[in-house]
């Protein structure tokens, strides 16, 4: 990894690069840090500034999907440690977008001045933003073209420019924002508020289309949760909390929809609520249902469906009633009067029929696909709270039940007796002409005027069934005529009351027939028919009841058995009373009522007793069971308080050996590197190839074979370069040699080439000057006849330009001064403006330093708690250095101990060599083999080296035999013989050349008469040693062996190197 890629660098390198305006090699290098291995072990305090900074950058170079990437990481680090600092990213993230955009729509405020009042009403904070349908849509160039060429406004071509693409990123954000933080319990907060803030995106800047995606978003969000419930920190509905927020979340939800005219997302967010409420198990806010109400109320009127609408204005006035019950105060009262006049007028505008009121006047029919209308009314019915469908009836008696009609005015209260109490067909629309026109002049009302004359016309056919048989078509026409309340002729009302007959009898409420022939309109009854009744009774009872003022032929014909049986049974009555059945049911009735006051008191008792029975067996269960339930929790815990005991115990003991196996394996690890390392060089620069699986072979070895080997190259290559130097030298005095006159003559010959150029060149260039200088002269002679022309022409034309120059300059005077005028008069209008911009932004200064101030403290709070919380890391990064320092003290302490212990065995071991040594000096027979390395003996081996001589390798021979095998002595032979018996061990004893060995001038001694030497006292013969001298160049000798081969200097005694003889001191030369 490069050096700024590291976490504590990365910030400097992208803070460098922008001082060079170089942001996107900063946010290269940020990235960096994400694709590091470091990232998930960098500490978010000092990740978490980086994260900050890549984002910055990210929002100026509009980079959505690469800030969406580096969150999406940085989530998956900080989730699990700290969900505050992941909740401050994406907050920072979405204020610096939605800074970008205010920023933006300042600009065009200032190049194109404010918006008008009326653009900045239809699309929010500006009008403008309602060009571009989809912020995701791409841009084509077909679209681009358009653009260009069409006839907009500059202030459009601006906003499009400045304003749209942020719009686009900022959209983006909030997309990012909400995929981060979703199906998360800990962001939980987070993402309901970030969800909030996107609707008011939408609201703000009037963005349908994104608000259409944006409620799927967060139902897709919701599904996936409950899919995934079962993983850890998902989202749980079953709090109440959590349950709570979303609620607020829809009803904001719903509020959007709702000011932005989207009815179908509205009652799609509707039954979204609808379900949450369902799981939540606590009643929701009354004002939230409230809200809930209203808003249903106007998503039911914009659709027409006037029953629904009605309902709603039903359930809102309960609500508001209700409160107003609890609290008492006025400002309750004044809407509910407000809400009575409004709940009586829906109720009364609901449709008369078989049939509801659909989108676009058209009913939903319930004869035609009646399964399918009931399960839509049953859904409609279930967003509101009820049980049932409701109907035209149950709403007016509510109503009634409220007591709605004391709280109206008298013009409603005088529609609702016209339409439900009275029956006056030749004056119905006469008397409602008037209450119609005073609620079309109110705007809260005016909605209810055409629906209440559909309702009007509707009774107006329902009585004048009941009275007449055929009318003419013009009396009718007069009759559903309201005068001078609309403005309408008669042809145009005859179309309506044609449609509505034809619409009535479509749908079954009328049994009419249009005679154009003769002008009538006819009344049918069919007198057997299973619907044999005109539409007075025939109207289906559960959506209206007509007034009947008098019975038709057919409910005569079909009710005659009935009314004929009732006359029977009178009649019986008064003839015979005792034996008529009314008598008997009477009599029955009376016995059954005796019986129940003589055993209704003891049926009391035993009713009471058994309950007492039943609450007491309860009371025990319920004891029993919360009994059971404590001791099994006391269990759990008690079992849960072991296990995690054990657990701890566990994951101290395995991270213990983790760390004593980690310790081990760096060691190992660190040994081996730096022997292949030592063992690759050698190889690099030497070319030997060393076994580095050898046990043997460790660093020391290697370093021995690099220094040996590195002396060898040292000789080898001094002695070719004397050569190759000497051979050079000779060479390069004989190449200057041979050059020397090849030099004189090449030397003149280049001056000869030189002096011939010369002189040509100068020849050739003297001609070319004389050509050109009579060319000159013959000019200069044809030129010199209209030189007198030449000075009259431009005298001429000099005093011409003169005067057009004097001209233009008083022309450009003049206009100057004109100028200077305008200017100055732009500058007073300028200057004052900008007096007026100044005292503005004095005034914005100030807010925004109140601001400043309050953001400030807020700071001061965060660096706090900050601070609190670094004091507290620091505390427990100091307790963590003292544990690992004492661990490592420990292991130093471990690790002096073992190398002591090292160091006595490897005393011990050379104080067992020097011992042996001594033993062989004295005649012993000496282990085979080189001395170990270290060793006294290896030591005098050095010591006792030759001078200039290499030191060599202690290699064991390949000729020694076993230790552990004894060798057979050899037979005695005299002193003198010079052909003694050969052993099957070589000799280790013996100097350079032939000499005579330490026992043969011992033996010598011993037979001239001389004293034996103590070194020699008790030890063997030289005949009977076993070993034969040797009389070999470059033997190897023992320690302590003199290098001339004698045994007279050392007197066969062991002395350690340096020590002193009995000659004088030892030589230094010795020394290796």
């Amino acid at each position: 990894m490069s050096p700024f890629t590291r976490p504590e660098t990365a910030t400097r390198r992208a803070d460098e690069l922008l001082a060079v305006n170089q942001p996107l090699a900063a946010l290269s290098s940020l990235s960096e840090v994400f694709s590091s291995k470091r990232f998930r072990t960098t500490p978010l305090s000092t990740l978490e500034p980086i994260v900050i900074k890549f984002l910055t950058l990210c929002v100026d170079l509009r980079k959505g999907r690469t800030a969406k990437e580096g969150l999406h990481m940085y989530k998956n680090v900080a989730q699990n440690t700290s969900v505050a600092s992941v909740e401050v990213v994406v907050q920072k993230f979405l204020d610096q977008s939605r800074a970008k955009l205010t920023e933006a729509l300042a600009k065009v405020d200032e190049l194109e001045g404010p918006a008008p009042s009326s653009a900045a009403a239809v699309g929010g904070v500006d009008g403008d933003a309602g060009e571009v349908e989809d912020l995701e849509a791409s841009e084509t160039p077909e679209s681009i073209l358009l653009s260009a060429v069409s006839e907009e406004k500059s202030r459009d071509r601006t906003y499009r420019t400045l304003v749209t693409p942020w719009l686009r990123f900022l959209w983006e954000s909030y997309r990012t924002a909400l995929d981060i933080l979703r199906n998360n319990a800990r962001l939980e907060v987070l993402y309901q508020t970030v969800s909030q803030d996107a609707f008011s995106f939408c609201l703000t800047h009037q963005r349908k289309t994104e608000f259409r995606r944006l409620s799927e978003t967060l139902r897709s969000h919701l599904t996936s949760s409950q899919k995934y419930s079962h993983q850890s920190h998902s989202i749980n509905l079953n709090d109440p909390d959590t349950l709570q927020r979303h609620l607020d979340t829809r009803f904001q939800q719903l509020s959007t929809a709702v000011d932005l005219e989207l009815w179908q997302e509205a009652f799609r967010t509707a039954e979204d609520i609808h379900t949450l409420v369902g799981l939540s198990k606590r009643a929701p806010k009354a004002s939230m249902m409230a809200t809930f109400y209203e808003k249903m109320v106007r998503v039911f009127g914009v659709g027409q469906n006037y029953l629904f609408h009605a309902a709603a204005y039903g359930k809102l006035y309960s609500l508001h009633a209700a409160r107003a019950a609890v609290t008492g105060d006025k400002a309750e009262d004044a809407e509910l009067e407000k809400l009575s006049s409004l709940v009586l007028l829906s109720a009364l505008a609901v449709p008369l029929g078989s049939g509801v009121l659909g989108a676009g006047n058209k009913r939903v029919e319930a004869q035609n696909d009646e399964g399918e209308a009931k399960g839509k009314l049953g859904r409609l019915a279930g967003l509101l709270g009820l049980t049932v469908a409701p109907t035209r009836a149950g709403l007016l008696n509510d109503a009634l039940n409220r007591h709605v009609l004391k709280r109206v005015s008298p013009e409603l209260r005088e529609l609702y007796n016209i339409l439900e109490v009275d029956f006056h067909p030749l004056s119905i629309t006469s008397k409602i002409e008037p209450i119609l026109a005073s609620l079309a002049a109110q705007p809260t009302t005016a909605r209810y005027v055409s629906p209440l004359k559909d309702v009007v016309l509707a009774r107006l056919f329902q009585q004048l069934a009941q009275v007449y048989q055929s009318l003419k078509i013009e009396r009718v026409v007069r009759l559903a005529s309201f005068g001078a309340s609309a403005d309408e002729d008669v042809n145009t009302t005859r179309r309506r009351v044609e449609r509505f007959v034809t619409e009535a009898c479509r749908r079954g409420d009328l049994d009419v027939t249009i005679d154009h022939a003769t002008g009538a309109i006819k009344f049918d009854e069919d007198l057997f028919g299973s619907d044999a009744t005109p539409v007075a009774s025939s109207s289906t009872a559960q959506y209206d009841s007509v007034k009947l003022l008098q019975p038709s032929a057919s409910t005569l014909l079909r009710t005659h058995l009935t009314r004929l049986a009732s006359t029977l049974y009178s009649t019986l009555d008064i003839v015979q009373p005792n034996e008529s059945p009314l008598a008997a049911a009477i009599a029955h009735r009376d016995a059954a009522f005796a019986t129940l006051e003589q055993t209704s008191a003891d049926e009391r008792i035993e009713l009471a007793a058994r309950t007492q029975i039943i609450k007491r067996r309860k009371e025990l269960a319920d004891e029993q069971t919360a009994k059971k339930e404590k001791e099994d929790a006391y269990q759990r815990t008690l079992k849960a308080q072991a296990k995690a005991e054990a657990d701890a115990k566990k994951a101290q003991e395995d991270l213990r050996k983790r760390e004593i196996a980690k310790v081990q394996r760096e060691l190992a690890v660190q040994k081996k590197a730096e022997t292949d390392k030592l063992a690759a060089e050698l190889a690099l620069r030497t070319g030997l190839a060393v076994d580095t699986t050898d046990a043997k072979m460790d660093k020391d070895a290697i370093l021995q074979l690099s220094v040996q080997h590195l002396e060898k190259e040292k000789k080898d290559l001094a002695q070719k370069l004397s050569a190759v130097s000497k051979r050079m030298d000779h060479l390069e005095r004989a190449f200057r040699k041979e050059e020397i006159p090849l030099l004189r003559e090449d030397y003149q010959r280049q001056q000869q080439r030189d002096r011939e150029a010369f002189v040509s060149t100068q020849a050739a260039r003297i001609e070319t000057l004389q050509r050109q200088h009579a060319e000159d002269l013959a000019i200069k002679g044809r030129l010199v006849h209209i030189m007198a022309d030449y000075h009259a022409y431009k005298t001429r034309k000099e005093a011409e330009s003169r005067a057009a120059f004097d001209r233009e300059a008083k022309m450009l005077g003049e206009q100057l001064e004109e100028a200077k005028a305008v200017r100055r008069a732009e500058v007073i209008a300028k200057r004052e403006q900008e007096e007026a911009h100044r005292r503005q932004e004095e005034a914005e200064a100030a807010e925004k330093a109140a601001r400043d101030a309050e953001l400030a403290r807020e700071a001061e709070e965060l660096a706090a708690a900050e601070e609190r919380e670094k004091a507290a890391a620091e505390a427990r990064r100091r307790q963590l250095e003292e544990q690992a320092a004492k661990d490592r003290e420990e292991r130093l302490a471990a690790r002096e101990a073992e190398r002591k212990a090292d160091q006595e065995a490897a005393a011990k071991k050379a104080a067992r060599e020097e011992e042996a040594a001594a033993r062989r000096a004295g005649g012993v027979k000496a282990p085979s083999g080189p001395a170990p390395v270290g060793s006294a003996a290896w030591r005098e081996q050095r010591a006792g080296a030759a001078e200039g001589e290499r030191p060599r390798l202690a290699l064991k021979p390949r000729t020694v035999a076993n230790e552990a095998t004894p060798t057979p002595p050899a037979p005695e032979k005299p002193a003198s013989s010079p052909a003694a018996t050969p052993s099957t061990r070589p000799s280790f004893v013996g100097a350079a050349g032939a000499k005579p060995s330490w026992r043969d001038r011992e033996a010598a001694r011993i037979a001239s008469g001389g004293t034996q030497s103590p070194a020699a006292e008790g030890t063997k013969t030289p005949e009977d040693d076993g070993f034969t001298p040797v009389a070999k160049s470059g033997a190897y000798r023992p320690p302590g062996a003199s290098a001339e081969g004698g045994r007279a200097a050392s007197g066969g005694a062991y002395r350690p190197p340096g020590a002193r003889t009995q000659d004088g001191p030892a030589s230094s030369n010795r020394r290796w």
